[in-house]
Formats: C-alpha cells, structure tokens, sequence
C-alpha cells in the first residue's frame, strides 16, 4: 500500500512523502545489521527526487 501511494502522481505531494519517509524508516533508517555484523549507527544520507511526468518537471 505504501509503495502504491508513493508511486500515484495523482496523490497529494505530503501523502507521498509521508509514504516515502515510511517506507525509508521501515528498510534503511532502522537498519543496524549489516554484513551479518552489528555496526555503530551512523548517519545515511538518502537523495531522492520527485518527478512529474505530465509536466515532465522535477
């Protein structure tokens, strides 16, 4: 479901983002194991855009 609202260029832009920002701290933001190992937290930098494709703008 957030994978549907993240992707629908008719959705509001917060509804969106707010998905995006869910599915991002569901995978990525709580990721400690990595390799099998703990690793120290460590800040991630995730840089994505917003297209639109009937304007064809970001």
């Amino acid at each position: 479901m957030l994978y549907e609202i993240a992707g629908d260029a008719d959705a509001p832009a917060n509804s969106r983002l707010s998905a995006i920002k869910e599915i991002l701290d569901r995978t990525v933001g709580k990721g400690a194991m990595l390799g099998g190992e703990e690793q120290e937290p460590a800040p991630i930098e995730i840089v994505f855009r917003i297209v639109d494709t009937r304007s064809d703008t970001t």
